[in-house]
């Protein structure tokens, strides 16, 4: 936005105040050239320096064409102006720029990001589990037995229970703890699932990046619970994570 050419053209003002840092080089200026006839445009219009990025990776990904930030803007530009032209109208674009100036920059994914440019479709916890939201938290309460948690375990094909007692999540069963217990003693099945269980699983939000979710999973942690902010839960395995790679 850091051109003062569109209040210019529709005002006659030359106005500071529409001076801004901008990215964008070589279209659009803050200051006003004077070999330029205004009178020979019709139109201006402001094109933000993210949609000129944005839109130049767009016309290389989309149309193989490699050319610079302006053409970026142009693009973008034309679009913001399509309810002006009727379908029979002919729209001739100059891109004026190469693309080899901007490898650095626009067509540098960090770059990109720094300036909050990237427009990346980042997967959440509520992306994963969205496809089984109906499904039930299978859960084991503390004064159960192991035989209990172990019945579901198969009855449902699930690996790993999280155990609530009155006050909320208090602790996981999985087969790793499960088995070790069973070593260590073939009656594991009559105590309580209390004296075997491990920690609860971690809870995260339904924005939560899948990314951070991700690095919760540990050789001690074997799931995620994610608040469906309604008071009920849903689990998240290492299945799941797998399941959502794109």
């Amino acid at each position: 936005y850091g051109s003062v050419f569109k209040k210019y053209h529709e005002t006659g003002i030359f106005d500071e105040n529409e001076i801004y840092s901008y990215i964008t080089e070589g279209i659009g200026e803050d200051i006003l050239p004077k070999n330029v006839d205004f009178s020979l445009i019709d139109g201006f219009t402001k094109v933000t320096d993210k949609d000129a990025a944005v839109y130049t990776r767009k016309i290389a990904l989309e149309e193989a064409i490699f050319v610079g930030n302006s053409a970026g803007a142009c693009i973008k530009g034309l679009l913001q102006l399509k309810e002006h032209f009727k379908p029979e109208d002919v729209v001739v674009v100059l891109f004026h720029d190469s693309g080899s100036r901007y490898v650095g920059k626009m067509f540098n994914d960090d770059w990109m990001r720094e300036r909050g440019f990237l427009e990346e479709n980042v997967t959440k916890a509520e992306d994963v589990i969205k496809d089984h939201l109906d499904k039930q938290l299978i859960v084991v309460r503390t004064e159960e037995l192991v035989s209990h948690a172990i019945e579901r375990m198969r009855k449902y094909k699930i690996s790993q229970i999280p155990v609530v007692d009155i006050n909320g999540f208090v602790g996981s069963v999985d087969e790793t703890d499960l088995f070790r217990s069973y070593v260590a003693d073939k009656n594991v099945a009559e105590k309580p699932i209390k004296e075997v269980m491990g920690k609860p699983f971690p809870i995260v939000k339904l924005g939560t990046p899948i990314e951070e979710v991700s690095k919760l999973f540990t050789k001690e942690n074997d799931a995620v619970l994610v608040d469906l902010e309604n008071g009920n839960h849903h689990i998240i395995t290492k299945y799941d994570i797998i399941g959502s790679i794109k």
